[in-house]
């Protein structure tokens, strides 16, 4: 045992992760809370020390379920009821009485950005020890409702709870109203700003995207924690099928995150002292190196549309901190709720796009599965596997939340840091928010050309969309709705040569909406 490290050093000692597939096999349908229960009790017992290092742990933080992540109004039906107190009723399971409980923020990149946050309070020695964990249940939920089973999930329990309700929201009033809500929506809009600058037809954007997500099936396939373990060929990633269904242009259904799912992962984080103290063998040991939590403004005032400067400043950011390039990371893993996800840090950072470097420990949200905010602590926990079999090598976690809206970074390795210190963003946050300066034009009118747009499908039909457009006089940017009954300004939005097209932007009824010229 090392004894020269410091013993404030924060370390991460216990992963475990779940997954129920095939449900009519199950003599029981676990909760999201029993599912989150039981990654815990595996995180615990691989740090091989439960017994001692239960008593220390004062946090226990949990991922937010997806169904309270839009508010009062739910994101999915669940006639099934749930806790008032989801951090307090998963820690009740694990016979655990912790100090503080915390509800984690809405998005993808909270399970890194819990870790950022903890390992500096663990290093300034506010606590000695906490469990991260999350979980969703919606295939569950989906299956039970379609079987129309009697499940009751709900309970209340007492005990304090710091709700991490953002302050902030991912879109503006205006923004929601005309369109920029459903994830799949708004990063189709990404996508078709990027298959504009490439010069690509949809087949040939489709037939790319495809190439790229293929071999995160492969790496799915061999992942026993994955949901839909297939490899898939990039060919039928890229075909229209009757099972491969257009969603939103240009984006098939397997070519996106999977919500449909029963996974939980957990992880435990302490520092190197109280480690020593519960007999945790430093082979269990995984470091944090480097760090950062970056975020985008709102996206309508972002200069550019198909790329996320604060994502690549926090990745960026993360490395500097850690003292290393990307040619010396080994495993790394790239969120991928959409192709965009990857591409906009691939590229800014140099990385292949053709497979010939997995971007995924896992096999990525299409094809691991997308649990709702939680996927990264699945990345986590099977990054952590790695580092354990690899000690020389770094690995690298980039998270994403919103709509490329939140991101955090985290470099990790078996190997402890040479020194530590959390890192401070803020200067990065302010170099960030200081690109965002376009303005948006809430009540346009008069001319423009479309920038982007979403194409949306409903049972292989093109059902509706909206375009984000640039106003000739000014520049200024607005969102417009084709106006209901025209044919012609909806079909337009499903064309190829739609980026560019100019159109008429007027108000009705309180809405931006549009006309061909």
């Amino acid at each position: 045992m090392n004894t020269s490290l410091d013993s404030r050093l924060p370390v991460l000692v216990g992963v475990g992760q779940c997954v129920q597939r095939d449900l009519a096999a199950q003599t029981t349908l676990l909760s999201p809370i029993e599912l989150a229960a039981t990654a815990g009790h595996q995180a615990l017992a691989d740090t091989g020390a439960r017994e001692k290092l239960s008593p220390l742990i004062d946090v226990l933080a949990m991922v937010r379920l997806f169904e309270h992540s839009v508010g009062d109004r739910g994101m999915w039906a669940n006639p099934f009821g749930s806790s008032n107190n989801v951090p307090r009723s998963v820690a009740r399971r694990l016979g655990l009485a912790p100090t503080h409980a915390i509800y984690a923020e809405v998005g993808g990149q909270s399970p890194q950005r819990l870790v950022n946050t903890l390992s500096a309070r663990l290093h300034a020695g506010e606590i000695r020890a906490a469990l991260l964990t999350g979980a969703e249940a919606i295939a569950t939920i989906r299956y039970a409702s379609k079987q129309g089973l009697a499940l009751n999930w709900a309970e209340e329990i007492e005990g304090s709870c710091e709700d991490r309700w953002p302050g902030k929201p991912f879109v503006t009033p205006y923004e929601q109203q005309h369109g920029i809500a459903w994830p799949i929506h708004v990063y189709a809009l990404f996508e078709q700003v990027r298959r504009a600058r490439k010069k690509l037809s949809l087949a040939r954007y489709r037939a790319e995207m495809a190439a790229l997500l293929a071999p995160f099936s492969e790496i799915a396939a061999a992942n026993p924690f994955a949901q839909f373990p297939v490899a898939r060929t990039a060919e039928y990633l890229a075909t229209p099928s009757v099972e491969n269904y257009r969603l939103c242009e240009p984006y098939t259904r397997w070519m996106v995150a999977q919500d449909g799912v029963n996974q939980s992962a957990a992880v435990i984080l302490t520092t190197v002292g109280v480690a020593r103290e519960a007999g945790i063998p430093p082979s269990k040991w995984i470091h944090l190196h480097g760090h950062a939590d970056l975020d985008e403004a709102n996206v309508l005032r972002r200069a550019r549309l198909d790329a996320s400067e604060a994502q690549n400043r926090a990745v960026q950011l993360a490395l500097a901190a850690s003292d290393l390039t990307i040619e010396q990371i080994g495993p790394l893993d790239c969120y991928s709720c959409f192709p965009i996800a990857v591409s906009s840090i691939a590229e800014p950072l140099g990385l292949p796009l053709d497979g010939c470097r997995p971007l995924t420990v896992t096999g990525g949200l299409p094809f691991f599965g997308g649990p709702g905010n939680n996927y990264s602590m699945h990345a986590l926990a099977s990054l952590v596997e790695r580092l354990r079999a690899q000690p020389a090598a770094k690995g690298l976690l980039v998270a994403n939340g919103g709509y490329l809206s939140k991101h955090s970074a985290g470099v990790y390795s078996a190997t402890p840091p040479l020194h530590w210190q959390p890192v401070d963003a803020s200067a990065e946050q302010r170099a960030v928010q200081s690109l965002a300066n376009i303005v948006v034009d809430e009540k346009a009118e008069g001319r423009a050309n479309i920038e982007t747009c979403a194409a949306i499908y409903r049972k292989e039909l093109a059902a509706e969309g909206f375009v984000v457009a640039r106003l000739r006089e000014g520049g200024g940017r607005c969102l417009a709705r084709a106006m209901p009954g025209d044919a012609a300004a909806l079909a337009c939005l499903f064309e190829e040569e739609v980026i560019g097209r100019e159109i008429v932007i007027s108000r009705h009824e309180g809405l931006h909406h549009f006309r061909l010229v």
